[in-house]
């Protein structure tokens, strides 16, 4: 066959090949059917406040896996329920798309420090992770100088770490200045007396037109000395 007839054949050929590949591609949309289709996407949903176990219903109903990344003690949050979480809800993401949450744990409890020295206090404190605070000591019969008397907040009541325990420190047995209870009701006139280690005894009076259950005089006068355990006398209208 002459060389020139060849060369036709192939050229003929080949434009006849090309034409058939654009058809077909054109008429059976080749290339659209093989493009990867695109990733549904999930919306995260908003978890906080939930348990762990009803948080990860919550994110397999909306398609996202639900990973722990830790836990951490919380004030506001119930034990075991979701403190944050580290997508933001509403967020769009690929289904399956893992986001990590957070759980509380139950808060520390301040542990128990009265009758201990302010040292040992401090030491038993921090060992816990609070921080100690000293009042200026006051005078008690009961409790030993350099012992603490009381405490807030309470021992075993729960409380963030870091929280500052203020405590009272006895000075022991010494004098204590009479503090003015005058125009207080009984109760609390015995509270204040009680709170330096002074006992109060009530002296009842009847007097018209006067208020009934409020100290109107008081024996020693505000501001004397006495040793803590003494008495002192409050007079009141009944």
């Amino acid at each position: 066959m002459h060389g020139s007839t060849v060369f036709l054949i192939a050229f003929f050929t080949a434009i006849a090949t090309a034409a058939g590949t654009v058809y077909t591609i054109e008429r059976f949309d080749v290339f659209h059917k093989q493009a990867a289709a695109p990733a549904q996407e999930a919306i995260v949903p908003d978890l906080r406040g939930f348990t762990e176990a009803d948080a990860r219903a919550n994110a397999q109903a909306s398609h996202i896996t639900l990973m722990v990344a830790s836990h951490e003690a919380a004030a506001d949050v119930k034990p075991g329920s979701v403190v944050r979480q580290s997508i933001p809800a509403g967020q769009h993401v690929p289904q399956n798309h893992p986001v990590s949450i957070v759980l509380a744990d139950e808060l520390p409890k301040v542990p128990t420090v009265t009758g201990l020295s302010v040292v040992d206090a401090t030491k038993r404190l921090e060992e816990k992770g609070f921080k100690l605070q000293a009042a200026p000591p006051v005078a008690n019969a009961t409790v030993p100088e350099g012992q603490i008397v009381s405490q807030t907040p309470a021992a075993d009541s729960p409380a963030e770490k870091g929280k500052v325990v203020a405590v009272v420190v006895s000075a022991g047995a010494g004098e204590v200045a009479v503090p003015k209870v005058m125009g207080l009701s009984i109760n609390n006139a015995k509270a204040a007396l009680e709170k330096v280690g002074l006992v109060a005894e009530v002296r009842w009076v009847s007097l018209a037109e006067t208020p009934t259950f409020i100290v109107l005089n008081q024996k020693p006068k505000p501001t004397e000395k006495l040793k803590p355990g003494s008495k002192v006398e409050i007079t009141a209208n009944q």
